[in-house]
């Protein structure tokens, strides 16, 4: 008698994934199990639920931004492209989580029931956010007068583009993504420069 396929967790994780964002929440269990290899009883044995294989495929992770943003502000020209890096890692994220949410909005368990035990990553970037630019602030390195309406204005704007290009595809978001937020953070975060020392002449 051959032994059965085993499935690694990821594996359920991405084709549960998969198979909802195609199907939405009445996606049958027996696809997604067909798609593993396995039998329906195979799969519940290992997730339980449709609820938790839900919940295991589409339950956000903590935003990958949050770990740039937890460095100390770099020095002058850096601190520009370190905070348009940690945009652009958000804005990826959020490309994968804008679609998992429409899922789950429509589904019996609801975003705010399948988020209930974590903080929503929009939350947890923009407290992060607040605090690294308040912390340049600090060190002398921005002239940021309110941390947290800018962190609102950065983050805002790359969710929105997220959405919209979600809903209604590059016609909704035109413009690239990098340019518009190097083009923000110019404008909202700006760097305060090391004073000129000036030469004095010889006499």
């Amino acid at each position: 008698m051959p032994r059965p396929r085993r499935v690694l967790d990821e594996q359920i994780r991405a084709t549960a994934r998969e198979v909802f964002l195609e199907k939405g929440p009445s996606a049958p269990l027996q696809l997604i199990a067909r798609r593993l290899g396995i039998s329906q009883a195979a799969l519940l044995h290992r997730v339980g639920t449709k609820e938790a294989l839900m919940l295991l495929a589409l339950r956000p992770e903590p935003p990958s931004a949050a770990a740039l943003l937890a460095r100390e502000p770099a020095r002058a020209g850096e601190l520009g492209e370190q905070l348009v890096a940690a945009l652009m890692h958000h804005r990826d994220f959020l490309r994968g989580l804008v679609p998992n949410l429409f899922v789950l909005r429509c589904s019996p368990l609801g975003v705010e029931r399948a988020m209930h035990a974590v903080t929503p990553p929009p939350v947890a970037l923009r407290r992060r956010l607040t605090s690294w630019l308040a912390r340049a602030r600090r060190d002398g390195l921005t002239r940021v007068d309110n941390p947290r309406r800018v962190a609102e204005a950065l983050c805002g704007t790359v969710e929105a583009r997220c959405f919209n290009a979600h809903v209604g595809g590059a016609r909704y978001a035109p413009g690239n993504d990098e340019a518009i937020l190097r083009e923000l953070v110019r404008l909202l975060v700006p760097v305060r420069r090391a004073p000129r020392v000036l030469k004095r002449k010889a006499t």
